[in-house]
């Protein structure tokens, strides 16, 4: 996938003009590549004098030469070997934040023995030499397409080593018992066999702890992707009114005319630092005299309902009718929201079957309706619990984990019966490997080239 042997080097700040840009270089030949390129301004050196020597994060100042040429004045930070982000020689060069210089200076690394960086190769060279296991340069990659601070969070719980200390921990008091039961087949003599009971107590541990992992993820996948929010109803009910209201901008096309929304509008939002997916979808109406296209958008509205996590529900209270609607809705979490309350006397308000009064056009009770979304999100999450989870595990993790309780299970069972333990031990080191396929231990190269593919180059 990756030629270690290379030096590489990319540049690792965003595309466009800044104050600053950084150019990473990593490998045996960083320093000498950056001794071609670099002139110190130290006066006890002239300005093309390259016969000084780099110390480990020791700043300097100089300038970019290309031959006799100054490129641009920069900043070099030198890495020595093992003390590194990748653990080999580097050097980061921060430069002026110019498409065109940043760009030159890159050429001139490659010119003068460095090689483009592919995607996610510095974090793979830290992997790969033992900087970071499997989980934590997943972590990096969900820190940097972070969008809220949850996100940012739990990734960074993750980078610190939290996960990669549990699963390391699973794997020593499983391993602890294969260690014991094969020792006590191969010298029966000498030690002693592992009590089923003790065995049993310590694997319902284990499989105890891993599904709190696996459970937290729920909250995890909300915290990087947003809970899906569906905001549905019969024609002119207010929903992109609504939408509106919850953006705080003009987003969506409101006007009297039912069936001006056509097609699904969806759009990301933070709501008291959950992140939310809302979808403003096409007026549902069951009547034979609409268009083909308002048909395609009220099919599209009753898909989107189906993979909603929560749908508001919303209908205009003067008139609308919420019956229809109890058998889509079926099964859902759902907040019934009734709408223009503006234009009704206060008194005259029906609020049998809804949760929450509004007014989309006024902006009445939206606060109010959003602490209730709020209540409707934490219902999905650990956030309510006594005991607070910070490893969120993603989707790969999750089913290997899975994989692993149940290996787990088949051992618990196998322990009841009297069967031969060193099947037992092997339903053991299946377990084991699933948490190595989650540190990096043992890992396809399909999925090492997945994981990297999704990094920035640079990075």
């Amino acid at each position: 996938m990756f030629n270690l042997s290379d030096t590489i080097c990319a540049i690792c700040t965003p595309k466009g003009t800044g104050a600053i840009s950084a150019i990473r270089i990593s490998g045996s030949d960083s320093w000498n590549i950056a001794k071609q390129i670099f002139s110190t301004s130290n006066p006890q050196f002239s300005i093309l004098d390259s016969q000084f020597v780099f110390n480990h994060m020791h700043a300097m100042h100089g300038y970019i030469k290309d031959n006799d040429k100054i490129i641009d004045e920069v900043i070099i930070l030198p890495f020595k070997s093992p003390k590194s982000f990748t653990t080999e020689d580097g050097i980061e060069i921060y430069c002026h934040g110019g498409l065109q210089v940043t760009s030159q200076i890159l050429s001139l690394c490659l010119k003068n023995g460095a090689r483009q960086a592919k995607q996610g190769e510095f974090t793979f060279r830290a992997f790969v030499n033992g900087r970071i296991d499997l989980t934590e340069a997943e972590a990096i990659n969900e820190i940097i397409s972070a969008d809220n601070e949850k996100a940012v969070s739990t990734a960074s719980e993750i980078l610190s080593g939290s996960l990669k200390k549990k699963i390391l921990q699973f794997r020593e008091k499983l391993f602890d018992l294969i260690t014991r039961i094969e020792s006590s087949i191969e010298f029966p003599m000498d030690v002693a066999d592992t009590s089923k009971k003790e065995m049993a107590l310590s694997l319902n541990e284990i499989k105890f702890e891993i599904n709190k992992l696996i459970d937290s993820s729920k909250e995890g996948q909300i915290i990087r992707d947003g809970i899906k929010v569906s905001i549905i109803g019969p024609p002119n009910a207010g929903k992109s009114s609504l939408l509106n209201q919850l953006l705080e901008s003009e987003r969506a096309i409101v006007s009297e005319e039912p069936g001006t929304t056509r097609d699904t509008i969806e759009e990301k939002m933070i709501i008291d630092g959950w992140p939310v997916v809302l979808v403003d979808t096409a007026g549902i109406r069951e009547k034979r005299d609409i268009s083909d296209s308002e048909k395609h958008g009220i099919e599209r509205s009753k898909s989107t309902i189906q993979k909603s996590d929560v749908v508001l529900a919303v209908f205009d209270i003067t008139n609308d009718k919420t019956e229809e609607f109890s058998l889509l809705l079926r099964d859902k979490s759902k907040i019934m929201v009734g709408n223009k309350i503006d234009l009704v006397n206060e008194k005259s308000i029906n609020k049998n079957g809804f949760d929450v009064l509004i007014s989309a056009k006024n902006g009445t009770n939206i606060d109010l309706l959003k602490r209730s979304l709020i209540d409707r999100i934490k219902s999905f999450t650990n956030s309510n619990s006594s005991e607070n989870f910070t490893c969120h595990i993603n989707q790969r993790q999750k089913e290997l984990l899975i994989q692993c309780n149940y290996a787990i299970e088949n051992s618990l069972s196998l322990t009841d019966k009297a069967i031969s333990e060193d099947l037992i031990s092997d339903e053991l080191k299946n377990a084991v490997s699933k948490l190595d396929e989650i540190s990096g231990r043992v890992v396809s190269d399909a999925v090492i080239q997945n994981i990297f593919a999704k990094f920035c180059i640079g990075k």
